[in-house]
């Protein structure tokens, strides 16, 4: 998950969150995610944030992690509303690398953690469709960057809290929580707290006898 800077004119901004997840009889393994954006009345909208957890898909304990910030190239400087909706100041992305290079580190550990094996299904778990149907895709395509297979499917972790409550989560991961009687972690619209979120979700969900299919195509 990643998180993208508002507007540099101070326009309104809006988060996302997402993750990857595998099921039986696939190898237990689980990848949450979170980021923000795009940027409204700015363009393109930037991740600035790219956190990624992976969970053991039987145990649905976190496993690994990964988390960097992304400095924005397009628009370079955070807005005040940006740093207050995230909690990511300037400081924190300045000198951190591009897009392209998060990308690339993010392929290196996929691999390193076995995830591009062809014998292992793994999936991103996703709270909305934005992340990859459109975010993250409409930013590569600005800047001439391809996207990996494995971001091309997902599980939206509001449709599946959906199958298996009966309700839509309207606010998300705050209504998500209040639902199942969890605490909220962290930081609303912290990219790495947001994975934490999504992750004890699911673990919850997961207990309940749920299980996860892909909904970027019809259950």
């Amino acid at each position: 998950m990643a998180t993208a800077s508002p507007a540099a004119d101070g326009g309104r901004g809006r988060p996302w969150e997402g993750g990857l997840v595998s099921w039986p009889p696939a190898p237990p393994l689980t990848l949450p995610w979170t980021w923000m954006g795009p940027n409204w009345g700015q363009h393109p909208g930037e991740i600035i944030e790219f956190p990624i957890l992976k969970l053991n898909g039987r145990t649905m304990e976190i496993e690994s992690t990964f988390h960097m910030y992304v400095q924005p190239v397009v628009h370079p400087q955070l807005t005040p509303f940006c740093t207050e909706l995230t909690g990511i100041i300037q400081a924190m992305v300045d000198g951190q690398p591009s897009l392209q290079q998060v990308l690339e580190r993010v392929d290196e550990w996929m691999a390193k953690e076995g995830l591009l094996d062809p014998n292992v299904k793994s999936i991103f778990v996703t709270c909305g469709d934005w992340d990859l149907k459109v975010m993250l895709p409409g930013q590569c395509h600005y800047l001439g960057l391809p996207v990996a297979d494995y971001f091309k499917q997902w599980i939206n972790l509001k449709k599946a809290y959906s199958f298996a409550m009966g309700c839509w989560p309207k606010n998300g991961l705050l209504d998500m929580n209040k639902g199942l009687s969890l605490q909220h972690i962290g930081r609303p619209h912290s990219g790495i707290d947001d994975c934490k979120n999504i992750a004890n979700i699911m673990k919850t969900l997961a207990y309940r006898g749920f299980i996860f299919k892909q909904t970027s195509k019809p259950f």
